[in-house]
């Protein structure tokens, strides 16, 4: 079994989550249903723009790679840090690929 969410999971935005632009390209994000708030710089603001529930994460990797120059090596890793602290407060949840659910491919950090 892969220990990943990388393959299988798709984020998607918390519907009592609202985004409000602040300075700079950055968006600021209020969770509605605990209170807690979060700022994303550029690179966030895009990779929250793509909780859609339709993208894995690998998906996404590949997308800020397209909108980015000098991506880091890592950024598969920052990726899914980013996907797991905005899951552990609430800010995003997963639509789960019923082709993962039917082949027994489920592993659901939440």
């Amino acid at each position: 079994m892969n220990g990943s969410l990388i393959n299988y999971n798709k984020p998607i935005q918390n519907p009592s989550v609202f985004s409000r632009p602040i300075f700079d390209d950055n968006i600021l994000l209020v969770n509605c249903d605990t209170g807690a708030s979060l700022a994303l710089n550029s690179t966030g603001k895009l990779i929250w723009s793509l909780f859609d529930g339709k993208r894995t994460e690998m998906e996404i990797v590949a997308k800020v790679c397209e909108n980015f120059k000098n991506v880091p090596d890592n950024v598969s890793l920052d990726v899914t840090s980013l996907i797991s602290a905005l899951s552990e407060q609430g800010f995003i949840g997963f639509e789960i690929d019923a082709d993962s659910l039917e082949n027994g491919r489920l592993n659901y950090h939440g």
